[in-house]
């Protein structure tokens, strides 16, 4: 009889603790909703490569015209060999403004940006192209209704969002803070305002920046000459943009990331305060935060997941087994605890370092 008091109550806690275990697992996946330390090269025009060639940008790669797979594959190495860890990508682009190329931003993307996952490339989403791509050209409540779509069904695979290439060309500083929001409003990832050449742009205009939580800073000069911009010109931009309080990544300009040149810049620009760089440097480290939380932040996923274990409990409560929680700094505990005679007691715990710990007690 008591033999069998104890199979009960050992099942009943394994299965409170498993539900427990599991959901917490599905839902402490690594995210890669983190912009700080980003490195790209969406401009990769060569001696013998336009930009404005097919394999001259990244932002295309979307594209079902991009390319064979093949040559997917050779481009993706050349990001990876300039130490890239993301690539900025269009999720859009209906009128094919390079080379006839189009994006249909309403088709399933889900298993190129899967791809590109794989590959150690994290999507960055610009989820509107420059004028000539023909995707501003509709009323904002259209382009609403496309973020709304398009985060709702790619929002896992994609590590942050810019809301437009160069905004300032073709929407007013409100109309960007209206898609601004609406991101927000859809996913704790982070979102970029990428304008022309400046801080705010041609026109110096920084309610652009309204809300947003990165700065995609375009530093001009990178079209003529040796297709890099000025070294002091950047820096002094760099430590402008900086003054607004928001971080700030150096996003464009080369037209040539994978040059010495391009690198040399980034690096300076790294050493400078940017957190992130799109047109190439040689130094990994550029801006990354540190992840190290306290154990209530680290795991507050898991602390609210315990609520839902209370739900398990009907199972548990049959056996009247009491769930138990310590906390210390450094990490937490969850179990249970059964008495099966007066002196007598057994009980599971779990530690979120993964192990299991079986527990007999005797009282004399």
């Amino acid at each position: 009889m008591r033999q069998g008091m104890v199979r009960q109550a050992l099942g009943a806690m394994i299965w409170a603790l498993t539900a427990f275990i599991g959901i917490t697992a599905l839902l402490g996946q690594p995210s890669n909703a983190d912009l700080y330390g980003v490195r790209s090269s969406f401009l990769t025009a060569t001696d013998t490569t336009k930009w404005t060639d097919r394999f001259g940008m990244s932002l295309l790669y979307l594209s079902d015209g991009f390319g064979t797979e093949q040559e997917r594959e050779h481009y993706k190495n050349i990001l990876l060999g300039n130490g890239d860890t993301h690539i900025d990508v269009y999720v859009r682009a209906k009128t094919g403004g390079y080379h006839g190329i189009t994006v249909d931003g309403y088709a399933n993307q889900r298993p190129r940006l899967q791809e590109l996952n794989a590959s150690g490339l994290k999507p960055v989403a610009w989820l509107t192209g420059e004028g000539r791509q023909g995707d501003s050209q509709e009323p904002l409540s259209d382009t609403l209704a496309f973020i709304d779509h398009y985060i709702r069904t790619n929002d896992d695979l994609v590590s942050g969002y810019v809301v437009c290439l160069e905004c300032d060309e073709q929407y007013t500083a409100a109309e960007v803070n209206a898609m601004v929001d609406r991101v927000k409003a859809l996913t704790d990832k982070h979102v970029a305002v990428h304008l022309t050449p400046g801080v705010g742009g041609h026109s110096g205009n920084t309610n652009y920046y309204k809300n947003a939580d990165f700065i995609y800073l375009q530093l001009g000069d990178h079209l003529t000459g040796d297709y890099t911009a000025d070294t002091e010109m950047s820096v002094a931009m760099l430590k402008e943009a900086l003054k607004l309080g928001l971080p700030v990544v150096a996003n464009e300009y080369s037209l040539k990331s994978t040059s010495d040149q391009a690198r040399a810049l980034g690096d300076r620009l790294c050493a400078e305060g940017a957190v992130g760089t799109g047109n190439g440097r040689s130094v990994n480290i550029c801006g990354q935060r540190e992840q190290k939380k306290k154990w209530y932040k680290e795991y507050e996923t898991e602390m609210i997941v315990s609520g839902v274990v209370i739900a398990t409990l009907y199972a548990v409560s049959r056996y009247d087994l009491p769930l138990q929680l310590r906390a210390t700094e450094d990490g937490y505990q969850i179990g249970a605890v059964k008495k099966i005679t007066k002196n007598q007691s057994i009980g599971l715990n779990y530690r979120n370092d993964g192990s299991y710990i079986a527990l007999y007690r005797i009282e004399f």
